[in-house]
């Protein structure tokens, strides 16, 4: 369900830091915006009420634990309703918990070793991490051996450079900070950021 969710919407919002209320407000916006794929940190307060919050209001958002760093955070997730897990390292552990409980696996790899390793380990989907310092030109040279792979690229991603991961074969992005403005949250600008979501959508569509 969330690998066909985000090959059609192509994005991957992530929320961290923001208190109960900031998260569930954020997503709502973001949902409204055409962005219904939502990863909660899961060094964030209140994690696991945001996700398991959020799976009960809304069944079109499809919600996810990130910074998945040890069993112990992954099997948590899996409690609390996460659909997937999204980690920035690679440990096979973490798909070993997932699939047992038929959730999607995201570890995160750098190398082409670590892709491979990720792949094996039986990776859904291969998070590029850290996206941005590594560069648009990575990726390209990357699908080159690894064609077949589904990378998201993470860490870094802007409403400039989204659109450039989509056309070198990214089957998605994931966002922080530049889709999910700490100052709007904060501040309750909640239409600043379903219209920055709107603006995303249209030019990741207009990519694919």
């Amino acid at each position: 369900m969330f690998k066909e969710r985000l090959w059609q919407n192509g994005v991957l919002a992530i929320l961290r830091g923001f208190s109960e209320t900031e998260a569930i407000d954020a997503a709502q916006a973001l949902l409204e915006g055409g962005v219904s794929a939502i990863e909660v940190t899961s060094d964030s307060p209140g994690a696991w009420n945001i996700i398991e919050t959020l799976k009960k209001q809304n069944t079109h958002i499809v919600v996810g634990a990130g910074t998945v760093l040890d069993t112990e955070t992954a099997r948590q997730a899996i409690e609390v309703g996460a659909d997937f897990l999204f980690s920035p390292i690679f440990f096979p552990e973490m798909m070993q918990i997932a699939h047992r409980y038929g959730r999607l696996a995201i570890p995160g790899a750098m190398t082409p070793t670590e892709v491979m390793q990720a792949l094996e380990a039986g990776a859904d989907i291969v998070k590029l991490f850290p996206a941005g310092s590594l560069g648009v030109n990575y990726l390209k040279e990357l699908r080159g051996p690894f064609s077949y792979i589904p990378f998201l690229p993470t860490g870094g991603i802007t409403l400039d450079n989204a659109p450039d991961f989509i056309r070198a074969g990214a089957v998605g992005v994931g966002m922080g900070s530049a889709l999910v403005n700490k100052g709007w949250v904060k501040e309750k600008k909640f239409a600043q950021l379903t219209n920055q979501a709107k603006e995303l959508q249209k030019l990741i569509h207009q990519t694919l």
